[in-house]
Parts: C-alpha cells; sequence; structure tokens
C-alpha cells in the first residue's frame, strides 16, 4: 500500500456490503448485502437438488435453511478479507 487511495474499497459508505461464507454448504459464496449495517447471522437455503414425484405430491415443506454468524477477530470485532468483505462461518445449525 503506498497511496491513501487504495484503502478507500475497504471503507466505501454506499449501503452495502460484501460477505463471503466459510465452511458448511455455502463455503466460498460471496454475496452483497443490500445494507451498511452487517445482520447479526444471515441464512441461507439449501439445496436439495430436483424433487422427486413423492416430493412433489406431498404437501409443501418450509425450505432447509443454514445459518452462518460473523468470524471474530482477536479483538472482538468482525472479520474482514484483505479486500474488505465480511467473513461469516457456519455454526453448524
Amino acid at each position: 500500500m503506498t497511496d491513501p487511495t487504495d484503502l478507500l474499497p475497504l471503507y466505501r459508505d454506499d449501503d452495502r456490503t460484501r460477505v463471503r461464507f466459510v465452511s458448511g454448504p455455502s463455503d466460498g459464496r460471496t454475496m452483497t448485502w443490500a445494507s451498511g449495517e452487517p445482520p447479526l447471522a444471515i441464512e441461507l437455503p439449501v439445496n436439495t437438488g430436483p424433487l422427486d414425484v413423492a416430493e412433489l405430491m406431498a404437501p409443501p415443506r418450509p425450505e432447509p435453511t443454514v445459518a452462518y454468524t460473523p468470524r471474530l477477530d482477536p479483538t472482538g470485532r468482525p472479520s474482514r478479507d484483505d479486500d474488505g468483505t465480511l467473513v461469516y462461518e457456519y455454526n453448524g445449525q
């Protein structure tokens, strides 16, 4: 880093937050959260694959989801990648 403008991507205030998920079913997925205030947890749907005939005929069930929470750094703050993306980790639920 030689110029102060190198830090600009880390401190943008445009009401969007990039989030990367680690471990679990969404490992490596990156998305843009539509708020400058990151949530305490994010629930993502689990891709269960195509439905078979029995599942199509059964009453609808809630779609399974998994929860991700912010990974904290040693000081207790949300962890970020080098490019400023927040890191959320699978919490096993």
